[in-house]
């Protein structure tokens, strides 16, 4: 049992991508404008939310949200994601609760996995229920590319013969040469940990035999 405890311990510390932690990004919506427009920040990659702040105080006005998730062209669909009509704020009870319970200052949404792609998303801002303004911008979801701290990636350069421009097939050649060192070491962790367990259980046995061959000896006598 302590021979398979060292070796799953050995295994497990071999090094892994570490998880992207979730960022937000803050949107504010104002009387003019929406604050940023477009978002284009290559940080801004799967994983990662948007919120969408309602901070127009214009009397009587309230705006709505539609990401083109379908990627179709249109808003609204049934692949798209709608807020509620947003607005400055909204009424509490004496409690702290929402007298209101459709009542939202805020609209957030949160890309997942595979998400990667540019995403039209459309403004609409309503005054005294006339429409007076529409925005639309778009979204680039960056792909979340996970890389150990540290170690050197694909074009970086290293070692003698820096100064010179190393190809793509060396760069392909390079990451298979890593890829199987990765894997020749998993293999030597297991090989040595099978090894070490048959041992084991062969030293048991042994030790078994040699009590019952005791107990045998001791009967005769």
């Amino acid at each position: 049992m302590k021979v398979l405890v060292v070796f799953f311990t050995l295994f497990f510390l071999v090094p892994s991508a570490s998880a992207h932690e979730q960022e937000t990004l803050n949107v504010i919506l104002v009387e003019d404008e929406v604050r940023p427009g477009n978002v284009t920040d290559t940080a801004f990659v799967e994983g990662n939310g948007i919120v969408f702040r309602m901070r127009d105080s214009t009397e009587n006005t309230s705006m709505q949200i539609r990401i083109d998730l379908d990627q179709d062209g249109g808003f609204g669909g049934d692949g798209d994601n709608v807020s509620v009509w947003l607005t400055r704020s909204c009424a509490l009870d004496e409690n702290g609760t929402l007298e209101d319970e459709s009542c939202a200052v805020s609209h957030a949404f949160v890309f997942g996995n595979s998400s990667a792609g540019t995403y039209a998303y459309q403004v609409e801002r309503v005054v005294n229920n006339t429409t007076t303004d529409v925005w639309n911008h778009s979204i680039i979801v960056n792909p979340d590319i996970h890389e150990e701290p540290g170690q050197p990636t694909i074009g970086d350069c290293f070692g003698a013969g820096c100064d010179e421009e190393i190809s793509v097939e060396e760069q392909g050649e390079q990451s298979s040469i890593t890829t199987e060192n990765a894997l020749y070491a998993v293999m030597v962790f297991a090989s040595l940990g099978i090894f070490m367990l048959v041992l084991s259980i062969r030293n048991d046995r042994a030790n078994q035999d040699g009590l019952e061959s005791i107990e045998v000896t001791q009967e005769s006598e």
